[in-house]
């Protein structure tokens, strides 16, 4: 069982990946359309049928690193190896932020992806303070306004939260095989535990739900708007020419002696090819007779016969076998193209890796390519516009919350956390 697959956000990983869906220590400011301000409202939601129902899908999510850190000793130069002394829990330092306390390995936790592809030089260790910091100051804002959102909700909203929640833990188990002991066991095997999870969960809903219910009532898309996007991003909404493909593929492998392994001498392959483009004259004939493509490709075809050598609509550079992507593009809807022949494919080392073919192929549905119009693409544009307002917004009451929050300053936790980063991250230069 892939326990990625099940977890959608690892505990105490998804501060780092911001719970409002944004980047509050990059935020930029500004206002879009050169509005000077949008108002903001505290509107009360009467119907719990209003509130936002974005459930949380449960996609693959990054690595989980576990609080069980290897310790060890600083490098005293760029290549001296960093010896493992002890494995022992970081708890060295901790940042009160409201009521929670946010420890050392946290910040590692949400700083690994960035950290762990840091290129070991001599400034590595100025590269390193430079991601831990970025990390304390998200998650400062993440604490902040996860507090903030979980006052200000109302009893059936946060109702509706745990609502949610539930749903997530029957998903997750779901996916466990149904059994709520074997995803603790599979949690415990990364040194989690499920409420950890769940709280995560819950922190971000909490936070998603209060953000909608803030700042969706302020925010405001006009025609004007919609169409100066549309204007500007033009290229964003073309839709590239695809084409349906029939194929009768006729490969030499199938002709080439059972016992000769994946090694067959030139003489042999010459004779499979030699067979090969015998049995694709034959369906090529037979075409010229008015047979029907499906089913000569179910006769001959060694690419999908059961569907009569069909392939969906797709789009240039699909296909690995260029020549025959070339011909089909050339086609007008329900034409079909004649013999076309593929070369052995060899590799660095001179060793053929394919043997190449024989094709025939029909456009049997051709779409062509256009720019989507306008109309068509105002619901999209409608989305991406509240989108750029909400983060906005979100930004704006984020770095308020931060400047009127007066978190002290610690640089005994700041220095902690970059101490323990190069331990872990700090990797010899290897000699060439």
């Amino acid at each position: 069982m892939n326990l990625m697959r099940i977890i959608t956000i690892g505990a105490m990983g998804a501060l780092a990946a911001g719970l409002l869906g944004c980047s509050w220590a990059d935020a930029q400011f500004e206002w879009p359309w050169h509005r000077q301000s949008v108002p903001v409202t505290y509107p009360t939601w009467t119907s719990p049928d209003n509130w936002p129902q974005d459930l949380p899908q449960r996609p693959k999510v990054p690595e989980i690193v576990t609080t069980q850190q290897a310790t060890s000793r600083p490098a005293k130069a760029p290549d001296e190896p960093l010896k493992i002394l002890e494995t022992r829990e970081i708890t060295t330092s901790v940042l009160p932020i409201k009521d929670k306390f946010i420890t050392v390995a946290e910040i590692l936790h949400d700083a690994r992806d960035k950290l762990s592809v840091i290129e070991c030089d001599d400034r590595f260790a100025g590269r390193v303070r430079l991601v831990i910091n970025r990390a304390i100051f998200r998650r400062i804002n993440n604490e902040l306004v996860f507090s903030e959102a979980n006052a200000r909700l109302s009893k059936p909203q946060k109702e509706h939260v745990e609502t949610q929640v539930d749903e997530i833990l029957r998903g997750m188990v779901a996916d466990a095989g149904g059994s709520k002991t074997k995803l603790e066991k599979l949690l415990a095997e990364n040194d989690l535990t499920l409420q950890e999870v769940l709280d995560e969960h819950r922190r971000k809903i909490t936070v998603n739900l209060y953000q909608q219910i803030k700042f969706l009532p302020a925010i405001s898309i006009n025609r004007q708007m919609l169409l100066g996007y549309y204007r500007e991003h033009k290229a964003d909404f073309r839709v590239e020419k695809k084409v349906g493909m029939q194929f009768i593929a006729v490969l030499p492998n199938k002709f080439l002696p059972k016992d000769i392994g994946n090694n067959p001498t030139l003489k042999e392959l010459g004779k499979a090819r030699a067979a090969a483009k015998e049995a694709i004259n034959k369906a090529d004939k037979l075409l010229k007779n008015g047979a029907d493509f499906t089913e000569v490709a179910r006769k001959f075809s060694d690419i999908k016969p059961q569907t009569g050598g069909k392939l969906d609509p797709l789009p240039k550079g699909s296909l690995r076998q260029k020549e025959v992507e070339k011909a089909a593009f050339a086609l007008k809807q329900g034409q079909r193209s004649d013999i076309v022949e593929t070369p052995l494919i060899k590799n660095d080392a001179g060793e053929i890796v394919n043997y190449g073919g024989f094709y025939i192929v029909k456009a049997y549905k051709v779409q062509e390519g256009r720019i989507t119009s306008f109309e068509d693409a105002q619901e999209e544009i409608n989305r991406i516009l509240r989108a750029e307002q909400l983060k906005r917004l979100s930004d704006k009451f984020s770095d308020r919350l931060f400047r009127e929050s007066r978190i002290p300053q610690s640089p005994d936790f700041v220095e902690t956390a970059v101490n323990e980063a190069i331990k872990l991250y700090w990797k010899p230069p290897t000699n060439p």
